[in-house]
C-alpha cells in the first residue's frame, strides 16, 4: 500500500471512530434528558413545535394583521422555531462540560465531541418541529414554503452560528460559574434584537442598516423568504453570516482546546 493510501485509510478510520463516538454521545444525551422510553424522546420534538404553535395561535387570535399580508400564525411560528433552537444551544452550553466531565477519561472524547453531540441533538429536534409546522400550514391553509431549501440553509445555519457560540461559552465556563448565571437572561433580553419576529423591510432605513450587523437577523430574513418567497421584501447576505460562523466556531475550537487544559478531571 502506498504512502498515501495509507494516510487516506488512517483518516477514514479515524473518522469512522468520531462518528461513532457522537452517535453514542448522542444517544446518551437522549437518555439523559428525557429517559429511556419511546414518550420520553417524543418530547424531544413536541416541546419546540407546542411552544412554537401556542404563540402562532395567541397572535393569530388576537386578530392583528401584519405588514405585507403575511399569514399570523406562519410568521410568529417560523420566527420562533429557530429562535427555539438558538436559546436551546446557548442555554444549555454553560453545562455542558460539568455535566458530562466524566467521560474525558475515555481517551477518543473530546469537549468538542460533547458539545457537538449536543447540538446536533437540539438541531434534529427542532428541525422536526419546523418540518411538522411546514405540513401542517401546507395542508391547513395552503401556505407551502416557496423555496424549502432556503429555509433548511437558514436552519443549518443557525445550528452552526449557534454551535460557535455554545463553545465559546462552554470554554468560558470553566474558569467561572458567571455564564451559567447570565446566558439565560441574556438569550431573553436579546430576543427583540434576534430577527425573529420583525422583518428587516419593516424598519426605518437608518434601522435597517443598524439590523443588518446582527448575524440572525440574516438568517431569519432567508428562512422567510424560503416561506413566503416574494410576497414580501427580504435582506440577507449569506456570506456576512459564513463570515461569522467561521469565525465564531474557530475562536470556539481554540477556547475548547486552550480550556481543556485547564479542565480538572
Amino acid at each position: 500500500m502506498s504512502g498515501g493510501a495509507a494516510a487516506r485509510g488512517s483518516v477514514l478510520a479515524g473518522l469512522r471512530v468520531q462518528l461513532r463516538v457522537i452517535g453514542a454521545l448522542t444517544l446518551r444525551e437522549l437518555g439523559t434528558r428525557f429517559g429511556r422510553d419511546n414518550l420520553g424522546y417524543l418530547w424531544l420534538f413536541v416541546e419546540p413545535a407546542l411552544l412554537g404553535g401556542a404563540i402562532g395561535m395567541v397572535h393569530h387570535l388576537s386578530g392583528h394583521g401584519l405588514p405585507g399580508g403575511l399569514n399570523v400564525a406562519t410568521f410568529w411560528v417560523m420566527g420562533y422555531i429557530p429562535y427555539y433552537l438558538l436559546r436551546g444551544i446557548i442555554n444549555r452550553a454553560p453545562t455542558a462540560i460539568v455535566s458530562n466531565q466524566s467521560l474525558l477519561y475515555h481517551r477518543n472524547i473530546s469537549v468538542f465531541d460533547i458539545i457537538l453531540a449536543r447540538d446536533l441533538l437540539e438541531g434534529a429536534a427542532v428541525g422536526g418541529a419546523m418540518l411538522a409546522f411546514t405540513l401542517f400550514f401546507g395542508m391547513t391553509a395552503g401556505q407551502w414554503p416557496h423555496a424549502p431549501e432556503k429555509m433548511v440553509i437558514g436552519m443549518v445555519l443557525m445550528l452552526a452560528f449557534c454551535h460557535g457560540v455554545a463553545l465559546l461559552i462552554a470554554a468560558g465556563s470553566i474558569y467561572t460559574e458567571v455564564f451559567d448565571r447570565v446566558v439565560h437572561l441574556c438569550t431573553y433580553i436579546a430576543l427583540p434584537a434576534t430577527g425573529a419576529f420583525f422583518m428587516v423591510f419593516w424598519l426605518p432605513t437608518d434601522l435597517q442598516r443598524s439590523a443588518l450587523w446582527i448575524p440572525t437577523v440574516h438568517i431569519f430574513e432567508m428562512i422567510r423568504d424560503g416561506e413566503f418567497g416574494s410576497q414580501v421584501p427580504t435582506h440577507y447576505n449569506v456570506g456576512y453570516v459564513i463570515a461569522w460562523i467561521a469565525g465564531l466556531n474557530l475562536l470556539g475550537m481554540a477556547a475548547i482546546r486552550r480550556g481543556r487544559h485547564d479542565l480538572v478531571i
